[in-house]
């Protein structure tokens, strides 16, 4: 019996132990960029509070501190990039968005991947949510540059548009 409840004790600490020792600390910066992107007339436009025509930077992005616990089993398993349909028509074309992130940190440059997007045309907002994994560690001035490739066949047309269109946007971490 004693056997079973050291068992338990280990495993228990094992699975609270092992998000700290991972990141290195008790709380994590975790930054959230979010940007829309449109394929309705037939070309890829970008919006959202981190870009405009300009490529001036005007982000919102925010930064917040979480803890490891809700970094690793809350936030994490939902993905670097979380898209949401806001107005998207499968009976006025198909599209394929295909959407690549570069970061800059203040020690290196990460190549995030791609992520691609198959569906109707139209509206679709994007969150992206940057931590350890991807480098945003220290405080410090960070850089992330997003491309997005679309191709598009509108309904009654026979030729597939491609398009880019892409920005960079600064962000801080305290």
């Amino acid at each position: 019996m004693l056997a079973i409840i050291v068992i338990v004790v280990i495993v228990a600490a094992a699975i609270l132990l092992t998000p700290v020792a991972l990141a290195g600390a008790v709380t994590v910066p975790v930054s959230q960029i979010a940007f829309s992107e449109n394929t309705g007339s037939g070309s890829v436009k970008l919006g959202g509070g981190c870009y405009n025509p300009d490529m001036v930077v005007l982000c919102n992005s925010t930064t917040s501190s979480m803890t490891v616990y809700q970094y690793y089993f809350l936030t994490r398993p939902g993905g670097l990039i979380r898209s949401t349909d806001t107005k998207i028509n499968s009976t006025a074309g198909s599209t394929n968005v295909t959407i690549s992130m570069i970061l800059t940190t203040p020690s290196q440059t990460v190549n995030l991947g791609n992520m691609t997007i198959t569906g109707g045309v139209g509206n679709r907002t994007h969150t992206v949510y940057l931590g350890i994994d991807q480098g945003v560690r220290a405080s410090g001035t960070y850089k992330l540059t997003v491309t997005v490739d679309a191709s598009v066949l509108l309904a009654g047309s026979s030729k597939v548009a491609k398009s880019a269109a892409g920005f960079e946007t600064t962000f801080k971490v305290p």
